[in-house]
């Protein structure tokens, strides 16, 4: 009887065993793996002007604040009056010192004109504000001088391309506003100010 009894309890003592090794392991906490987090994108840092406008910009732009501050959300987008020309403009202000004014044209609800005076804004060869007279390879032939506001300046046209201005800071310059000033004055003083696009007339 006693052999019997313990061989009961030596198969109820495998059996428990067996079920504690068959057992599965408690599941791990579960874990949600964090996604990298990427540079909020607020727009174009560089401003490329060319015969196609300045950026995304052209003269299929609605020339309104909420339009404007869609293509430059961190910007400050401004409307003030161009006293000269009687009509408003709208100037956009980037904190990484962009300048931009946007005109009327013809057809006053649309962008006319875009003028980039700071900041990172490039011609579509990569010129840049502050080059030059020798560096960008003009000739007077090629230029006017500016009317108005920019009577001050001199803005040149490449061969083919008539709708981007580059336009040269003269204000050093002693003679008559509508003087195109000799090759070798404006070597000496002669730097590119700002880029101004116009929209083809319709």
């Amino acid at each position: 009887m006693r052999a019997l009894l313990s061989t009961v309890l030596g198969g109820l003592l495998l059996a428990g065993c067996g079920q504690e090794t068959s057992a599965p392991p408690a599941p791990a906490p579960s874990t949600v793996a964090e996604r990298p987090q990427g540079p909020a994108v607020v727009g174009p840092i560089l401003v490329t002007f060319s015969e196609n406008g300045a950026g995304e910009i052209n003269g299929e732009t609605p020339l309104t604040t909420r339009s404007i501050a869609a293509v430059f959300p961190d910007a400050s987008v401004e409307t003030a009056l161009h006293e000269e020309a009687g009509v408003e403009i709208i100037t956009v202000r980037r904190p990484d010192g962009l300048v931009l004014d946007l005109h009327p044209g013809v057809d006053p609800e649309r962008v006319g004109e875009i003028i980039g005076r700071a900041g990172p804004v490039t011609g579509p060869l990569g010129e840049k504000l502050g080059a030059d007279w020798a560096t960008m390879g003009f000739e007077p032939a090629d230029c006017r001088r500016g009317q108005d506001d920019m009577s001050h300046t001199l803005i040149c046209y490449r061969p083919g391309e008539p709708l981007l201005g580059y336009v040269f800071d003269l204000s050093a310059f002693e003679g008559p506003d509508d003087q195109i000033p000799e090759p070798d004055v404006l070597e000496a003083i002669a730097r590119l100010s700002a880029f101004v696009w116009t929209a083809a007339p319709n």
